[in-house]
């Protein structure tokens, strides 16, 4: 449940130029309160960090613009580009790197908490060589890397819900990560198993 300071930032929604969603979790755990503070046909710019994120705000009924490169950098050009200078972003509990690369306004509504994974339970999971972990965020991946060994990682096999997940991973030395079609479990789980029969 958002804080009551979060969600005071939604009573004043007309007061940004644009709305950021960073991952499809901020959707999963945001776009329902956006919608309750939203105006009936707001043309209040929403932007989506990449096309899974897109797609599930699709669902919400909200449109969103996806920026040419799927990151933080891609997410402040378009904000520059359009001049805004007051944004809230929707967001876990971490500060989203946007805030790097932009001199705007940038205001967070923390919806979700990221829970960390303890590394003896990783370890268990990732000691059997025939383990397909499934990727739906930057985070979980992070978790990912900053618990288990260089050498290890080069041996998992992940399925990521997006090309950004998936780029994220080849930087951290893993190998073997295909992109699945699209971002929800079903779409995830087939790409898993055709993964595991070749």
């Amino acid at each position: 449940m958002p804080s009551s300071d979060a969600l005071s930032k939604l009573s004043n929604i007309g007061s940004y130029d644009a709305i950021i969603f960073t991952s499809q979790s901020a959707v999963k755990f945001g776009a329902s309160y956006l919608k309750q503070y939203l105006p009936t046909n707001s043309d209040l710019p929403i932007i989506a960090i990449g096309v899974a994120t897109k797609r599930a705000l699709d669902e919400y009924g909200l449109n969103s613009n996806v920026p040419p490169n799927f990151n933080s950098a891609g997410i402040a050009r378009l904000i520059n580009t359009a001049k805004y200078e007051r944004c809230l972003i929707f967001c876990g509990d971490k500060i989203p790197q946007l805030t790097q690369y932009t001199s705007s306004s940038l205001e967070t509504f923390s919806c979700y908490r990221v829970l960390n994974e303890e590394p003896s339970q990783l370890d268990q999971i990732t000691k059997n060589a025939g383990v397909i972990i499934l990727i739906y965020n930057i985070q979980t991946l992070e978790v990912l890397v900053n618990n288990i060994s260089n050498e290890r990682l080069s041996q998992l096999r992940l399925v990521a819900a997006s090309a950004r997940i998936r780029d994220s991973a080849f930087k951290y030395g893993i190998k073997d990560c295909e992109i699945a079609e699209g971002p929800h479990d079903a779409e995830m789980i087939k790409t898993a198993i055709e993964l595991a029969s070749n």
